[in-house]
């Protein structure tokens, strides 16, 4: 919902080096600039299941309406799932999949006072209100989709592992990206193992990673709870072959791995169940 929760201006970077390094590092994602807008939510105190059910029917109403008026691709929230809820400063996150690059202009009250009205309330101000009464925003982030394939619907379940990669080694965790974990995920999502993966990286003209105390977001979408906790499985030599046939060894492959987890480190592992859904984040060439 184009800005709906952003409470506070953005932070602007000074420097432009920042912005060509953040080019350089996924040209491929650039032509197609796809931006993602992510709200922190946390409920408060015995309304966790009020909010949920406001998600559902009234966000779910002006996230459908940024998609059918073509200013947005997706719309989702996600709810925080155990054991990382507890003592985590949020427990739902609203995701927005931008058509085009979101704008800093304040926001045009006119379209909101009229999707508000659509939406049954006499006001944008009453759906602030009535939202207020039963959560608080965190804070709010944007990022850039460097890859996106699969699918995701209402009951998914994303597990999303942050990862911060010393600065040297981002470009070479881009390539491990793209020549390995794309086609073995692709060959989990024909298999049935998996429903959807992708890639996210901090918007550098918002923040850059090192502050951002993240390189990359890889997640895994997964067709409900019970899959999620059974997992993709191990990768096999035989799966390995046939999702890089002739590429390399898979011996070659797991000493990259390992190379490759010397430079970089896991700084947290989310886990989301996907509560409602307007449109469909696009696929991302990485």
């Amino acid at each position: 919902m184009d800005q709906q929760f952003f409470t506070t201006p953005l932070r602007r970077v000074l420097l432009a080096g920042i912005l060509l390094t953040f080019a350089a590092s996924i040209a491929s994602a650039q032509t197609a600039s796809h931006y993602l807008g992510l709200t922190y939510i946390q409920t408060l105190p015995g309304k966790a299941e009020a909010f949920r059910k406001f998600a559902e029917t009234d966000m779910l109403k002006f996230g459908q309406m940024g998609v059918d008026e073509g200013t947005l691709d997706a719309y989702y929230v996600a709810r925080l799932t155990a054991p990382y809820v507890a003592g985590s400063d949020h427990n739902y996150i609203q995701v927005v999949w931008y058509k085009q690059r979101p704008s800093l202009a304040p926001l045009d009250m006119k379209v909101w006072e009229a999707r508000a009205k659509k939406a049954g309330y006499t006001s944008y101000q009453q759906y602030l209100d009535k939202r207020d009464s039963m959560a608080k925003v965190v804070r709010t982030a944007w990022r850039v989709s460097a890859a996106r394939i699969g699918d995701i619907k209402v009951g998914s379940y994303i597990r999303s592992v942050s990862y911060q990669v010393e600065p040297e080694f981002r470009q070479e965790m881009l390539r491990f990206l793209r020549e390995y974990t794309l086609p073995i995920s692709q060959g989990r999502i024909a298999a049935g193992s998996l429903q959807g993966w992708g890639v996210s990286r901090p918007a550098a003209a918002t923040m850059s990673d090192d502050e951002a105390g993240f390189s990359f977001v890889v997640s895994n979408v997964l067709k409900d709870g019970e899959t999620l906790m059974a997992g993709p499985g191990v990768l096999t030599e035989e799966a390995f072959k046939k999702a890089v046939p002739g590429q390399t060894t898979y011996a070659a492959y797991l000493n990259e791995l390992d190379a490759l987890n010397r430079h970089r480190k896991a700084v947290t592992t989310r886990i989301m169940e996907i509560v409602t859904l307007a449109g469909s984040p696009p696929k991302v060439s990485l």
